[in-house]
C-alpha cells in the first residue's frame, strides 16, 4: 500500500521530526511504502531562518558582498546554531521519506497526483493550530482537488493532530466543519480537541497518542547509534559523571529556576539546550544537537528538567526521573499525557511547588524580599527521592503498551478499509 502523510515535518525542533519519523517508520514496519508530502510554507520554515537581509544595497555587487561578509560573521558567531541547522536538513532528507519541497499547496497539487496513493494521512503535531501555522492551511486538511475523484476513492484519515487551544473562533469552526468532511476517519492527539471537534462534525473522533508512541525504546536505538554514544555509559565518560539534562523551549524562567536549584542541591552538572552559559554548574550545550544526539542526550542523563512534551516522552521511554514544568500557553497535551500515565506529580509549574510552597500573589508579596532564599532552604533540607519522586516505571510501561496497543489499532482499522 502506498500512504501520503501532510505533517509539519521542516521544523528545526525535535518533537517535530521526531513524530513524522515515528509515524512514517510505523507505517513502513507494516509493510507500506511511504511518502511525506515535504510541504514547507514559510510560516513554518521562516521561523528558523538564520540568515535575514537588514540593509538592502542598490546594486547587486555590493548586495552580494554584503550578504556573504555577513553570513560568515553569523556562521562564527553563531556555529552552534548552523551546525544544529545542518543536522536537522540531512535528518528531513536522508531519513524522512520527504523529496521535492513545496513552498503552497498549490505546488504540491501540481506535482501530486491523490489518486497514486492509496491513503492519505494529515498528521500528527500541531497542523490544526492556527497560532502556529497563522490561519487553517487546507493543506493540512489534505483539500486535493486538482482531481475530483469519487467520494471515498482515496481514504483521508487523520492521525493525532493537535489544535493546541481549548476554543475555536466561528471562522475556524466554520472553517473546519467545511474541511474535516474530507475525512474517512478523524482521530487527535488531546481530549480537548475531540471535545472541540464533536460538533462540527457527525463522525466519530478517536483520541490517540503521539506518534512517538507508535514505536517501542528499540525502534529508536538506530537513531542513537548516529549520535556516536550508545549507552548512558558512554554519555558519562564523555562528561565526566552523571547530568541534568534540561531542555527549555522558549523563554521560561521557572524551568532554569527549577534546574538550577535542583543542580545546586545535588551537585549535578547541567547539560542544556542554550548557547549562552545559563547555570552555575554547567558542562556544556547542546545547542547543536540534531535529532539523534538528543535522543541519545535523555538516554544517557541522570534527570531530566525540561518544557517540552518530546522530552518528557523520551525520559519516560529512556526511564529517567524527570520534572516538567507545562507550557504556558498550551499545557493540555503535558497534562494529558502525564495523567494518562499516572505521573501527574512530575508536572510542576514553580519552584515552590517542589517543596509544596504555592507561589500565589498573596504569597509573592508577602515574602518579596525572601521567597527564594525560603523555598531554597527547604530543597536543601530535602533527600533526592524527594525531590524527584521515585516513579513504577513498570506501571508506567504498562500504561505506555495500553496506549500503543489502542493508537496502533486506530491505524490498523484505517488501513484494512483500503482497497487496494
Amino acid at each position: 500500500m502506498r500512504i501520503g502523510i501532510i505533517t509539519i515535518n521542516s521544523a528545526y525542533n525535535y518533537g517535530c521530526v521526531l513524530q513524522a519519523y515515528a509515524l512514517q517508520e510505523y507505517l513502513v514496519k507494516c509493510g507500506h511504502k511511504v511518502d511525506l508530502l515535504n510541504y514547507r510554507p514559510d510560516v513554518i520554515d521562516k521561523v528558523y531562518t538564520l540568515y535575514r537581509e537588514k540593509i538592502k544595497f542598490k546594486t547587486p555587487v555590493l548586495q552580494n558582498t554584503y550578504d556573504k561578509l555577513r553570513r560568515m560573521k553569523q556562521q562564527h558567531e553563531r556555529r552552534a546554531t548552523y551546525e544544529k541547522a545542518e543536522k536537522f536538513e540531512k535528518f528531513i532528507k536522508k531519513t524522512l521519506h520527504t523529496g521535492m519541497a513545496f513552498k503552497s499547496f498549490d505546488e504540491i497539487k501540481e506535482n501530486y497526483d491523490p489518486r497514486d496513493y492509496d491513503l492519505l494521512i494529515t498528521g500528527s503535531d500541531q497542523v490544526w493550530n492556527s497560532d502556529i501555522t497563522k490561519g487553517l492551511k487546507p493543506a493540512y486538511f489534505l483539500d486535493f482537488d486538482k482531481v475530483k475523484t469519487e467520494p471515498g476513492f482515496v481514504r483521508r484519515i487523520s492521525y493525532a493532530p493537535s489544535i493546541g487551544v481549548d476554543f475555536l473562533r466561528d471562522s475556524e469552526a466554520d472553517f473546519m466543519k467545511k474541511y474535516l468532511e474530507n475525512y474517512d476517519m478523524i482521530s487527535v492527539r488531546e481530549q480537548s480537541a475531540a471535545e472541540l471537534l464533536s460538533g462540527l462534525t457527525d463522525k466519530p473522533i478517536k483520541v490517540v497518542s503521539d506518534p512517538t508512541f507508535l514505536l517501542e525504546r528499540e525502534d529508536y536505538e538506530s537513531l542513537v547509534e548516529r549520535s556516536g554514544f550508545t549507552t548512558p555509559e558512554a554519555y558519562n565518560k564523555k562528561f565526566k559523571g552523571p547530568y541534568i539534562l534540561v531542555h527549555v523551549i522558549g523563554k521560561d524562567r521557572d524551568v532554569v529556576r527549577i534546574a538550577g536549584a535542583l543542580s545546586r542541591r545535588l551537585g549535578l552538572p547541567v547539560i542544556q539546550n542554550r548557547r549562552d552559559k545559563t547555570f552555575d554548574n554547567e558542562l556544556g550545550s547542546f545547542a547543536s544537537a540534531g535529532p539523534e544526539e538528543f535522543i541519545g542526550l535523555v538516554r544517557g542523563a541522570k534527570y531530566v528538567v525540561t518544557n517540552s512534551f518530546h522530552a518528557t516522552v523520551f525520559a519516560l521511554l529512556y526511564h529517567r526521573n524527570f520534572i516538567t514544568v507545562p507550557h504556558k500557553k498550551y499545557p493540555e497535551r503535558m497534562v494529558n499525557l502525564l495523567g494518562s500515565l499516572g505521573v501527574e506529580g512530575h508536572l510542576q509549574s514553580k519552584l515552590g511547588e517542589l517543596v509544596g510552597i504555592h507561589e500565589d500573589e498573596e504569597f509573592i508579596a508577602a515574602n518579596k524580599n525572601d521567597k527564594d532564599e525560603m523555598i531554597l532552604e527547604k530543597i536543601d533540607s530535602m533527600s533526592e527521592d524527594e525531590l524527584f519522586k521515585p516513579i513504577d516505571f513498570d506501571e508506567v510501561d504498562a500504561r505506555w503498551a495500553k496506549l500503543r496497543e489502542d493508537s496502533q489499532g486506530y491505524l490498523q482499522d484505517a488501513l484494512s478499509k483500503v482497497k487496494v
